[in-house]
């Protein structure tokens, strides 16, 4: 059950997260900066008492969760300064499918052990389908063809990085080995390609580029972005070490935007959130919760 509350703090983090350069309408690639140097920064003493990998495959991993991370952040600040974050996370109920199909394929001596109990497995394709259809309704923003094409490389990146997060933590020597590696050395390489992106796209010069990237304002939300991330990458590491198939995790994390139709709430924000939609979407989370934390035989 641990999971699931961690799935849930993720889900959490991330309404802030995909709200924040709706209202903030910075670079994305500036931001992706800050996020991936930010945290690496902050987290490096860590290493000396946790350790770095002691294998290659776990630095291919770490380095290609990185790159991931990078198309990710920066895709998902765009959009939610573009096209508001409403739209953009509607675009992304799309993973949690697309995340369970990438893991049964990648585990598929499991899947067909799970495969022998048909009703299960028709059962969990139900419920995602109908979580994702709520989803959807729940969501009222409109998603034009440019969206969807624009967010393509971001909602594989995520199905890609929760499956790469989960390897990543079960072959860590520990816990804390797995969670200190992902908060350095995946974020940093992350840093390292929003960087790549920005100085390419905006062409600013040695003394533009840290005017820009060190500007007042820009510190400021810098610093928001980086306590939250780091809470965030946490929670998704921990929830997705324990889970048995990380797109149960992805359908948790799809509840971010009841949080941010709370925080609204609480703000006195309009918000155009069906609120009878979003509870049948919590009752199939919610059943899919009761089928595999249960003993219907769920292991994959």
């Amino acid at each position: 059950m641990l999971w699931i509350v961690n799935g849930l703090i993720y889900g959490f983090f991330t309404a802030i997260y995909t709200i924040f350069n709706q209202h903030y309408q910075l670079n994305g690639y500036l931001l992706g900066m800050w996020r991936g140097w930010g945290i690496s920064l902050c987290c490096l003493p860590l290493l000396y008492f946790f350790g770095l990998p002691d294998s290659a495959y776990i630095w291919f991993l770490l380095i290609f969760q990185g790159v991931m991370i990078a198309v990710y952040d920066s895709r998902l600040f765009f959009a939610s300064a573009r096209y508001g974050a409403g739209a953009t996370s509607r675009v992304m109920a799309l993973t949690a499918i697309i995340t369970t199909l990438f893991w049964w394929f990648l585990t598929p001596e499991s899947f067909l052990k799970l495969l022998n109990n048909g009703t299960v497995v028709i059962t969990i394709f139900l419920l995602l389908f109908g979580f994702t259809i709520c989803y959807w309704q729940m969501i009222k923003s409109p998603v034009s063809q440019a969206l969807v094409n624009y967010m393509i490389p971001a909602i594989l990146s995520l199905s890609g990085m929760s499956i790469v997060t989960k390897e990543i933590a079960m072959s860590g020597n520990s816990v804390w080995n797995g969670i200190t590696c992902y908060l350095t050395i995946a974020t940093f390489v992350s840093g390292c390609l929003n960087a790549y992106w920005f100085c390419s796209s905006q062409k600013p010069g040695v003394n533009g580029f840290f005017k820009q990237v060190f500007s007042p304002h820009v510190i400021k939300v810098g610093f928001y972005i980086i306590s939250f991330s780091a809470a965030l990458i946490t929670a998704k590491n921990l929830a997705l070490r324990i889970a048995p198939n990380p797109g149960y995790v992805t359908a948790l994390l799809l509840t971010a935007p009841l949080f941010v139709y709370g925080l609204n709430k609480y703000n006195k924000i309009p918000d155009t959130l069906s609120v009878k939609a979003g509870f049948l979407m919590i009752a199939f989370l919610f059943a899919l919760m009761i089928l595999v934390t249960g003993n219907y035989g769920v292991t994959d």
